[in-house]
């Protein structure tokens, strides 16, 4: 766990992303979550997706929803932003979560909006605490998928919905790394979508949506072209949290995703309970 701790823990970022708004011209009084979206947006379909999400969770102004393995907290914020429902974030990196709460605070949301360091092997928060869970693109870094959602299906009260949006294996292995979640094999954790679709009923959850996003991941990266020499890398982007070869890694993903090496799913599974 400690390399990918490492991995997802950039130096100086918050001052890295303050940097590239202000050099987009952007007044920092007046930012918004959509000033925010190419950084703190990082999975497959950016906020797309998340708005996708967003609509599939059902997720409504009273609940209070755990985001598992939040980032920078882009999502949970828009999640916030969108259905008005509290959010807790946690995420591995402390260096995330920094920035996690920093941005939160320059968006003026930290009334219904908050993080923290932790594990998502070992939540820490008591049984039945949350109305629903989300978690986007976490899984890849995770070996013990059952432990992981086994905690998430604890956390959550008798009938709370956990929304996951996340990339699996395929019908070929192995995958070309380096990837954004992973700079090496040692990184990554993939199984292919019935095995998964196995961990979640055995975590005790029941799957109430099942919907196979590899076509539309697909047309996402299909212009992605093998990179040459030095990038010319936005001033505001994802390569700010996982490094300047973000091209190399978004090229791979491209082969992966054509090769039938990795696959994206979206489901909602369900705590049973009324």
């Amino acid at each position: 766990m400690k390399h990918i701790h490492s991995y997802y823990s950039p130096n100086d970022l918050y001052n890295r992303i303050i940097d590239g708004l202000n050099e987009l011209g952007l007044d920092l009084a007046k930012v918004t979550i959509d000033d925010l979206q190419p950084v703190d947006e990082f999975h497959i379909r950016g906020d797309t997706a998340t708005k996708e999400l967003i609509k599939l969770s059902g997720f409504t102004p009273d609940m209070h929803i755990l985001d598992v393995g939040c980032g920078i907290g882009g999502s949970t914020r828009r999640l916030t932003h969108d259905t008005g429902c509290r959010t807790t974030g946690i995420d591995l990196s402390d260096e995330y979560i920094d920035v996690a709460e920093r941005l939160t605070q320059l968006l003026n949301m930290q009334d219904r909006v908050s993080f923290q360091a932790a594990s998502a092997l070992e939540l820490p928060f008591a049984d039945n605490t949350f109305d629903g869970a989300w978690s986007i693109q976490m899984n890849m870094n995770v070996e013990d998928k059952l432990t992981w959602l086994k905690e998430v299906c604890r956390v959550l009260k008798p009938g709370g919905r956990a929304v996951l949006y996340e990339v699996c294996g395929n019908k070929n292995t192995p995958i070309y790394v380096p990837v954004p979640w992973a700079q090496d094999h040692s990184m990554s954790f993939l199984i292919p979508p019935e095995p998964f679709r196995q961990v979640i009923t055995d975590a005790g959850f029941e799957i109430s949506a099942w919907n196979d996003k590899t076509e539309l991941a697909r047309k996402a990266f299909a212009g992605v072209t093998e990179p040459e020499g030095e990038p010319d890398l936005p001033e505001l982007g994802v390569h700010l949290l996982v490094g300047n070869d973000i091209r190399t890694k978004a090229y791979n993903l491209h082969r992966n995703l054509e090769e039938e090496r990795v696959s994206l799913i979206e489901t909602v599974a369900v705590k049973p309970g009324s």
